[in-house]
């Protein structure tokens, strides 16, 4: 028998194994493609890896919820909308109160944004919660994409208090960081290239023209990612993180041991939220302007493919996705790719032309106006052959614990699993007796 298991988890690892080289090549291959036909290769770069930093936070966040605790939240944009919007509005248009301090003022007004902003995000978190928890799962999602939408709304039509003004005409939706300006134009010596400093290797790639500031950013964004895998890490491997997961798996069960699944959930969403609005600072120093129209429902299932193609409930199967799914949607929208690796179907095709003139169509197809359809395939594929993902959640060795547990719970856990398995076959054996029977003519 012990054989038998260990075969099947070697075959389930040699499985993942050429799965995930069968899709990482290919995006591999059309990356580096995109990457030789550049002109600035770092600006691509660096793009590149800012973009998998914070939607990599984005998907930690996301996975908290559906990996450990089983909240499928559909409304997760709304905390990215509301950390951006936030610190942005924050420090670059109120400038209260820390600003006019000389000298560390724009340092500290950024830093007591970014705070009000997390704090906010865990409040509307907690507030969402609260009717929302209770829930079952597929109701629950439906009430966070609404709740989102609401957001999302708010701050698109409430103009008194989060459009930006310009500096002509009245007030804009479109937000613009003025951190990114003041910091790396006007301070010194974040506004030097790194040729001012004698870098002046990998001229092709024009490493050398990379300001000062995008090497800072791109290191704080590294050590933001590695402490927020570190702490998410923790909570997993805690007996915190094994209760969210005896809850995820069978929550009547840890109702029935007297542990409050409301109170976890509760928690687990707030600090899901907390991660969320980092992210969405994140995405404002990243991408420089935004407006509200850029944090629709969209962006929430682009967190749900990074996660459930890396692997639910597993962090490093959430940075395998995001970083998988980014670099083939930056490669994508590159212009050599999409003019040099397409494909025509029309009038002229050899086979299905003359089914293409009848119909009077001409169709390009190339991976930027095909990926939602690439993307989608590989999804599908993934929940049918591979539910588990590219890496695999660790799976608990729940005997280990059970062990460590006195005669007095041991024998409490094993009645409340039992009662559970009493109540499952009562509720198997009420089905079929309320069932009719078919009608016979």
């Amino acid at each position: 028998m012990a054989g038998r298991i260990l075969k099947y988890e070697m075959d389930e690892k040699l499985r993942t194994l050429v799965v995930g080289f069968a899709l990482a090549i290919p995006i591999l291959y059309l990356y580096i493609y995109a990457l030789l036909a550049q002109t600035n290769k770092s600006i691509f770069l660096i793009g590149t890896v800012l973009a998998i930093l914070v939607f990599f936070i984005g998907a930690l966040s996301l996975d908290l919820e559906v990996g450990s605790v089983g909240l499928p939240n559909f409304g997760k944009v709304a905390f990215f909308a509301l950390g951006a919007y936030i610190s942005t509005l924050l420090y670059s248009v109120y400038r209260w109160p820390f600003y006019h301090i000389y000298g560390i003022g724009p340092i500290a007004q950024f830093l007591f944004s970014s705070l009000v902003a997390i704090i906010i995000c865990a409040l509307v978190g907690f507030l969402v919660a609260i009717p929302t928890v209770k829930l079952r799962a597929d109701y629950f999602a439906i009430m966070t994409i609404a709740g989102g939408e609401v957001i999302r709304l708010i701050l698109q039509y409430e103009k008194r208090w989060f459009w930006a003004p310009a500096p002509v005409g009245p007030p804009q939706q479109v937000i613009s960081n003025r951190a990114i300006v003041e910091f790396t134009t006007g301070l010194y010596p974040f506004n030097k290239t790194l040729a001012y400093f004698g870098f002046t290797f990998f001229e092709d790639s024009n490493l050398g023209s990379v300001f000062l500031w995008q090497i800072v950013v791109i290191v704080i964004f590294i050590l933001i990612a590695i402490t927020t895998y570190w702490f998410v890490q923790q909570i997993r491997k805690s007996p915190y993180g094994r209760t969210l997961r005896a809850i995820r798996e069978d929550d009547i069960t840890v109702t029935s041991v007297g542990k409050d699944v409301s109170r976890f959930r509760w928690q687990v969403t707030t600090l899901a939220a907390c991660i969320a609005g980092l992210a969405g600072i994140m995405y404002a120093m990243t991408f420089k302007a935004f407006e509200a129209g850029d944090f629709r429902p969209f962006l929430t299932f682009d967190l749900y493919i990074f996660i459930i193609i890396g692997g639910l409930g597993n962090s490093r199967g959430a940075f395998a996705g995001t970083a998988l799914v980014q670099m083939f949607l930056r490669a994508a929208q590159v212009q050599e790719v999409k003019e040099n690796i397409s494909l025509y179907l029309g009038s002229e095709s050899p086979v299905i032309g003359p089914l293409f003139e009848f119909l009077q169509l001409d169709v390009f197809i190339n991976p930027d106006n095909m990926r939602l359809v690439i993307l989608g395939v590989i999804l599908i594929l993934f929940l049918l052959f591979m539910p588990a993902g590219l890496i695999p959640e660790p799976k608990t060795n729940n005997e280990k614990y059970l062990k460590q547990l006195t005669p007095e719970e041991r024998m409490r856990s094993d009645e409340a699993v039992s009662a559970r398995q009493s109540l499952t076959e009562r509720e198997r054996i009420g089905n079929e007796d309320t069932t009719e029977p078919s009608s016979k003519f």
